[in-house]
């Protein structure tokens, strides 16, 4: 799985999440900031981890839920705690 699959799923998984979703998805990148670039609040960014949980069948560490600010963290995350051939549901 590559970084840029691992971003497209993503981006559908915080799409369903967001109530102002970026009109453009390719607009997502790493560096989007979740709060300040698409207006996530804390609720929906939690909505968003728990969503890659199932989608991967994961358990991501409380210790990672720190320090989760951009696109490209939850990437990290991704690639971090899913199994080589683990895809979004």
């Amino acid at each position: 799985m590559t970084t840029n699959d691992i971003l497209r799923a993503l981006t559908l998984l915080i799409r369903a999440r967001n109530e102002h979703p970026p009109a453009d998805p390719a607009a997502v990148t790493p560096e989007t900031r979740l709060e300040q670039d698409l207006h996530m609040d804390s609720m929906a960014i939690v909505h968003v981890l728990e969503d890659i949980e199932d989608s991967y069948g994961v358990t991501i560490p409380d210790e990672r839920l720190a320090g989760v600010y951009t696109v490209g963290d939850l990437v990290d995350i991704v690639r971090t705690t899913a199994g080589p051939g683990e895809r979004v549901a």
